[in-house]
Formats: C-alpha cells, structure tokens, sequence
C-alpha cells in the first residue's frame, strides 16, 4: 500500500519514514499542489499530513479524486492545533485520525499500521461481495435458462402440432434473449420456421442443410446447431455476451432439443393412428356396402331358383304333397345358404377395432390450448 506523507519539516519526515518504511511504499512531497498530483494519479492509501499545509488545509486531500472510480485515501492530521473547532472542522471535511502533537510515537504507528490492515480487509471484502454478486447474477442467468427449458418440456404434450411446437419453443426462448430457427423433418417433407415465427430464408434454410447432420452439437462462432434425427435447433444470437450463460443455453438445448424429437416422432405416431382409423372406417363402408349387395344378389338368385324348381315339379307328374315337401327341402337348404357368417364376424371385428381407434384419436384431439403471455419476462 502506497502512503503519501506531506511534510515540509526533513527530520519530522526522516522519523515517518524510519517508523513506516517497513509497512508501506512511501511516497514524500512538501507541497499541496504536489500531494493533490500525486493523489490524483497514483491510488494512494493513506495520506499522512499536517493540518495547514501551505494556505490550505488537509481537508483538500478528503475531496481529492471524487470524479475518479478510485476511492480517496484515508487522510490523517498530526497538528499542534488543539482547540475544539479545528478538530471538528477536520472530522467533518473527512479526516479519520487527529494526532495533537507531541504523540506516542509508538501509539501513532501502530495505529497508521492498524488502519492499512482495515483498509486492506475492506478491499477485500469488497471483492469478495463483487465475487458473490457475480457468481449470484451467474446463477440466476443459469437458473432462468434451465427454467425456460423445463417450462418448454413440460408444455410439449399440450401442442398438438409442429406449428404449435415451434410456437412455444421459439417464443419462450426469444422473451429470454434467445433468438433461434426450429427445423422438423419426416418422410419427403421439411417445415422450418424462424424466431418470429414465419418460415426461414434461403440462408437460415442452407445452414440448416448443411449442419443438421454434423453431430448432436455443432459451434460456430456464437452460433449453435443442436441436432437429432427429426429435429434441429439453430441458435442465431443471444442478447448477454455472457460465456458462462451460452454455456448454459447450450447444456439446456442440449436436452431439449431430445425432448422436442420425443414430442414430434409421438405426434407422428398419433397422426399415423387417425389416418389407420379413417382408413378403417372406409373398409369398413365398403365392407358393409359389399355384405348388403351380396345378400341382395343371393335372394334374387335363390328366390329365381325356387320358381324354376316349382315350375318344374308340375312335367314330374310328382302329387301334391311330394312337391311340398321338396319345396319346403329345398327352400330350407337355399336359405341356411344365404347368411354369412364369415362376413359379420369381419364386420364385427373390424367395427370394434375403429372403435378402439376412436377412442385415442378423441384423446389426442383434446389437448387444451394454453394461454400465451408473450409480454411478460419472468427472468
């Protein structure tokens, strides 16, 4: 620590710096102009003077340095000036230490050591708090990113589409600083939509191109591709130029982008389930259609067979009851004929399968859709 004495007296300075030389890096002047100088473009500690120097007084050193970040240093007065107003004055401009001359010369260094060792221990606490309150800040940028994140996964089953995805996706990390482009692909089709919401541009659409295949995790600069097999996230800037903060955003995107593929790939597998069932129902329609023509086409027949039977019992010269009986044979064997069971049973079966079908697709239709704040930051 620098002390700077102000003393035009060379034996009292000599004393100063015999008793001090040991504890700090003394600075020496005889001046106001020179002290305030000094002052001014050094970081003092410690300014050791008279109480009149020249026609100021060491009040001028309390005020030194006030438009600079540096702190003033702690001025302490050693005067012959005992009275009572003088000393106020002092204390009141700033001074800390008052020494009425003669004084223990003893007492008097081992106070101005004393205040170096306060000093010092303030600095440090000093830092530690800004150390704290950095580390704390950190926390809390992480803490928000890994909030936004849980708050996306947990909404993912209410979308019930890759628009609403990317909706909820790119909306809550843009009310947090982070602006991205979400791309889903399946079978022969690729929807990419920017963070506003509107499809990508030709660039944005070629980066996604080029990177989606490059690893789960591809840095460019400060940019991030995140990438599954259906799903990639770009993220094109982030408002903190903060390491530990993209850090952050990338370990969080890094789980989330999972999260999002899961969600997807289920809403494809429930989309394939309401296509099975319409497709189903349509077997099932014409099934039914085929069944009804098919017992129409029976009865005609078996009903032509029966008067060509009928006719023809009259040229056997068969009596009355003979041809009865025949009829009644005949018309019993057509007619156990003439229900398909086979058919019902696929009719039956198919029925109660559309009907299962039914049942899921009704859940999956039944999402509710969640209110968006788009004005609120919570972090």
């Amino acid at each position: 620590m620098k002390l700077l004495i102000v003393e035009q007296d060379a034996t009292q300075l000599e004393l100063y710096t015999l008793s001090l030389e040991d504890e700090f890096d003394i600075i020496t002047v005889s001046t106001m102009d020179e002290a305030l100088e000094v002052i001014n473009k050094q970081s003092i500690g410690i300014v050791l003077s008279n109480w009149h120097v020249g026609k100021h007084t060491a009040a001028a050193f309390c005020q030194a340095n006030t438009e600079s970040k540096t702190k003033p240093p702690v001025v302490m007065v050693m005067s012959s000036i005992s009275d009572d107003d003088t000393m106020r004055e002092a204390f009141k401009a700033g001074v800390s230490h008052y020494f009425i001359k003669p004084y223990n010369v003893i007492s008097f260094t081992e106070t101005i050591v004393n205040a170096k060792h306060q000093i010092m221990t303030l600095a440090q606490m000093e830092k530690d708090n800004e150390r704290t309150r950095e580390t704390t800040k950190t926390a809390l940028s992480q803490a928000a990113i890994y909030g936004t994140g849980m708050e996306i996964v947990s909404s993912l089953n209410q979308c019930d589409s890759a628009a609403s995805m990317a909706k909820k996706v790119l909306n809550t990390l843009r009310l947090n600083g982070v602006h991205c482009a979400l791309q889903f692909r399946s079978e022969g089709e690729v929807e990419t939509i920017d963070t506003d919401l509107t499809p990508c541009d030709d660039i944005t659409l070629k980066v996604f191109k080029v990177l989606h295949d490059q690893g789960r995790i591809y840095r460019f600069g400060r940019r991030l591709m995140l990438n599954d097999t259906c799903v990639s996230l770009l993220v094109k800037n982030i408002a903190k130029d903060d390491p530990v903060l993209y850090d952050a955003i990338l370990d969080m995107g890094a789980k989330l982008v999972p999260a999002i593929e899961a969600r997807f790939k289920s809403l494809q597998q429930q989309q394939t389930m309401i296509n099975l069932n319409t497709d189903v129902n349509d077997v099932i329609d014409k099934v039914q259609v085929c069944f009804r023509r098919l017992n129409a086409e029976k009865r005609q027949i078996i009903q032509g067979v029966s008067s060509q039977i009928r006719s023809s019992f009259h040229e056997l010269e068969m009596t009355e009851a003979q041809e009865s009986f025949f009829m009644a044979l005949i018309e019993k064997e057509l007619e156990s004929r003439e229900d398909d069971q086979d058919l019902i049973k696929i009719d039956a079966l198919l029925t109660a399968i559309s009907e299962q079908l039914k049942v899921h697709v009704t859940e999956f239709s039944t999402t509710e859709e969640e209110e968006e704040y788009l004005d609120v930051e919570f972090f």
